[in-house]
């Protein structure tokens, strides 16, 4: 079966704008698997966790519930062709998988179960972990053959262009929210799909100490108990139960002469996918020594906001979540959300860490 080689290319032609739109990864994907007879196409993560979900064709998604639901994902056949696929790029199943394996393996009797058949993966690396791009035969057809990987690697140059963009893209993410973070004299430090931190603003290092520190590439209390809430948190933040109630509560980091820190532990969102993202969540740290400036009736006489909106706003900027704001507040966090869009349009801003740059520049001018 062979490879159609014009709609393959128009399908690749959108990569370059899925980089700054990823919502058109699942059309692309679609497009892909058209143009290359395959059962279906979807991209993921080699390791770590990815609470955005993954990219798919519509054909792979009671695959993919049946192989999360089997716990597959901790068991992954797959890593065996890891090696080749680290030398050349690309690698066909069979290269690792013998047909006795492919009839005899109960993994690949459960992907029988949905019609899939053999695969070839793409790899996609940057700096922290290698992403994979793999598409998937039917069962009763043939494997993609050496012709056929010969074409996937032409491909995968035009998807690593892609992919390097989206990373590049949501690094810069990351830089913007660091400085909005400082300006507010709000510690942060981010962290990726492994709880490893990938970056900290000079607010977060000056609380770092004996009581809380960085040691090798995680946020680790200097007692056990608290360095294990640190990482439930985290890991909470990275799975689907982000939204429990209990993942919103601060952690307390003990200090022996002075007041404790709080971490507030929150996933970051947006519209970037988790499998491309330069940090997948962020750390919050509020040093109860600080006094902060908290000035809702400046706030409010400034732009034109209720009082309810203003004391909304300046608790946002304080480092709380909208969520922890509402609870605080008494009110719905649907409410909440209804106020932040009224924020947002009166004080000309379009997220959250706009908003709080922009209190953060009040507050420094008023001081």
């Amino acid at each position: 079966m062979r490879i159609d080689l014009a709609k393959l290319d128009r399908a690749l032609d959108g990569t370059l704008e899925a980089a700054v739109d990823p919502s058109l990864w699942p059309r692309i994907l679609s497009q892909v698997a058209e143009a290359t007879s395959a059962f279906g196409v979807n991209i993921v993560p080699l390791h770590g966790c990815f609470p955005g979900g993954l990219v798919s064709t519509d054909s792979l998604q009671p695959a993919l519930e049946g192989y999360f639901d089997g716990g597959w994902n901790k068991r992954e056949w797959r890593l065996r062709g890891m090696p080749l696929l680290a030398l050349q790029g690309t690698v066909l199943e069979q290269h690792y998988t013998t047909s006795d394996d492919f009839k005899n393996q109960e993994y690949y009797r459960a992907q029988s179960k949905y019609g899939i058949g053999r695969t070839c993966i793409i790899g996609l690396s940057n700096a922290r972990d290698l992403v994979c791009f793999t598409l998937h035969r039917r069962l009763d057809e043939d494997p993609f053959d050496v012709e056929d990987e010969r074409i996937f690697r032409a491909m995968r140059d035009r998807l690593m262009v892609s992919a390097s963009i989206t990373w590049n893209i949501a690094s810069q993410k990351i830089d913007g929210m660091l400085e909005a973070f400082q300006m507010a004299k709000m510690g942060a430090v981010f962290f990726d799909r492994f709880g490893k931190v990938t970056a900290t603003n000079a607010a977060a290092s000056a609380s770092l100490g004996r009581e809380l520190q960085i040691s090798q590439g995680e946020l680790r209390s200097r007692t056990h108990a608290e360095t294990v809430l640190i990482k439930t948190r985290m890991n909470t933040v990275l799975t689907e139960r982000w939204l429990d109630p209990d993942a919103a509560k601060p952690v307390v980091i003990q200090r022996d002469a002075s007041r404790p820190i709080l971490l507030r532990i929150q996933r970051l969102g947006g519209n970037l996918l988790d499998i491309f993202s330069h940090s997948v969540g962020v750390c919050l740290i509020e040093d109860l020594d600080q006094s902060k400036i908290s000035e809702p009736e400046h706030v409010a006489e400034t732009f034109g906001l209720t009082r309810s909106q203003a004391m909304l706003a300046s608790m946002l900027a304080d480092g709380m979540s909208l969520r922890e704001a509402a609870e605080r507040r008494s009110v719905s966090y649907e409410t909440a959300r209804s106020h932040l869009r009224s924020i947002f349009a009166k004080t000309g801003t379009s997220r959250q860490s706009e908003l709080v740059a922009l209190i953060a520049r009040l507050r420094q001018t008023a001081s």
